[in-house]
């Protein structure tokens, strides 16, 4: 079972070295599928299909967000079962009846596990090959890499800051007692909270800054998918501040 991020990018960085026959290509492509959360299934379909596609990058973007909400694990899903699939196709705008819905998952659910992955969304909405999907570099960056596990930790923070914003927000700061112990502990947290994220953001710009220097464009998708979830991140780093007593 392939597991790490890492041998895929290699499997693809070698693709010119070592074509993979039809069989190799489309065992590797339901792995992702199986495998691979939604968001990175989005980055490797934008890095192979970059010149075609980069138009519908943010459209991409906007369908990716869809999945992770029918899916009940989230962000960590991967495939979509019949019901969720059909109400995907449903908030794409394509109004079918149920035999030309059933049809069309067929369609689209090409390693036949009954679920959908959004690499095979991918390849049915925009009509590319597998196999030459599979054979297209998708570059390995450490810029990159190190920004999108920032972007995971950025991520993280900012639920934490929520949370502890969403708890005191129109509340006015205890002066005594025991609510005023836990009040001072919530701003304590809230403050190294608020301080990691701003360290988090910097780290991560700067990693993206550098891999959008590089001329050969490596990983072209990722990289606009990791600035595109960047500013995403800083329009929620900075919601009402809460009242500090």
């Amino acid at each position: 079972i392939l597991t790490a991020n890492t041998t895929f990018q290699s499997m693809a960085a070698e693709a010119k070295e070592q074509v993979m026959d039809k069989k190799t290509a489309m065992k590797e492509f339901a792995a992702i599928g199986q495998k691979q959360n939604f968001a990175y299934q989005a980055k490797f379909f934008l890095n192979a299909f970059w010149k075609e596609h980069s138009k519908e990058a943010e459209t991409i973007f906007e369908f990716t967000q869809q999945f992770v909400e029918l899916n009940k694990k989230g962000s960590k899903g991967s495939v979509l079962d019949e019901f969720q699939a059909h109400r995907l196709l449903e908030k794409q705008g394509t109004v079918l009846t149920v035999v030309a819905m059933r049809k069309a998952l067929k369609e689209i659910d090409v390693d036949t596990d009954n679920k959908m992955s959004l690499l095979e969304y991918c390849v049915w909405r925009y009509k590319v090959d597998i196999v030459e999907m599979m054979n297209r570099p998708q570059g390995v960056s450490k810029e990159l890499e190190a920004c999108e596990e920032k972007i995971q930790a950025i991520q993280a923070d900012l639920k934490k800051v929520a949370k502890y914003k969403k708890k005191w927000d129109g509340k006015p700061a205890p002066e005594s007692g025991p609510k005023k112990i836990i009040y001072d502990q919530d701003m304590m947290i809230l403050t190294t909270a608020e301080k990691t994220l701003t360290q988090n953001m910097d780290f991560a710009q700067r990693k993206l800054n550098a891999a959008q220097n590089n001329k050969d464009l490596v990983a072209a998708g990722k990289t606009w998918w990791l600035n595109r979830e960047l500013e995403e991140a800083k329009k929620y780093a900075a919601p009402k501040k809460v009242i500090k007593g």
